[in-house]
């Protein structure tokens, strides 16, 4: 089963996951969506962290061992970093992964410096190529082909056809990069809060 959800916040996403695996459904692997495999209702626990770097294999491989000591395997995430989840079977429903609630607000910490290193180039790259010599601000500026706008008929439709597409990715890709630069930011508040939520609780 596969179902479509996105969040920001690990302790909804925990309680989502949660709900679905006490409803039957275990998460299997996270991608575009969740996608669930049927288990016992009610039989496992998930929890999720997340690490902000990139591992290597043998760091990654401890990091999975060290909680399948403690009863807890590996679902989902690679070493590559973001999230990872984890499940324990038979455990109490307020088994966690963390060891108290000042740890438990570190994932946020990490994902927040994961997401600003990602949204800083985006928005620098973006001003830059907006305020470059080269950037045309006219759509009709976008077109390239020379002599396009006097052309007629059915000549004109088929080059405005052909180019059109390479006009609106030297057009808009400007605008598209900073666009996912201030949605990064966005998505950065609304974590943010999430950790000062968490650090309240962990204090």
């Amino acid at each position: 089963m596969r179902r479509f959800r996105s969040f920001l916040d690990f302790d909804k996403e925990e309680r989502w996951l949660n709900e679905m695996a006490g409803a039957g459904w275990l998460l299997q692997k996270r991608g575009i969506g969740y996608r669930f495999s049927a288990i016992e209702p009610g039989s496992v626990v998930v929890r999720v962290d997340y690490r902000d770097r990139v591992l290597s294999r043998a760091d990654f491989d401890n990091y999975v061992v060290l909680f399948a000591d403690s009863g807890w395997q590996h679902l989902d995430g690679s070493r590559w970093g973001g999230s990872q989840y984890f499940a324990a079977t038979g455990a109490d429903p307020d088994a966690d992964i963390f060891s108290d609630a000042e740890s438990r607000a570190e994932r946020y910490r990490r994902s927040l410096l994961a997401r600003s290193g990602t949204a800083i180039p985006f928005l620098v790259l973006g001003f830059i190529l907006l305020n470059s010599g080269d950037y045309r601000a006219w759509p009709q500026q976008w077109y390239l082909t020379p002599g396009l706008w006097d052309m007629h008929g059915a000549q004109f439709v088929g080059h405005f056809l052909f180019e059109t597409p390479f006009a609106l990715a030297r057009g808009l890709s400007p605008w598209i990069v900073l666009a996912v630069g201030i949605l990064l930011v966005v998505q950065f508040g609304i974590q943010y809060r999430c950790y000062r939520r968490a650090r309240l609780v962990a204090v």
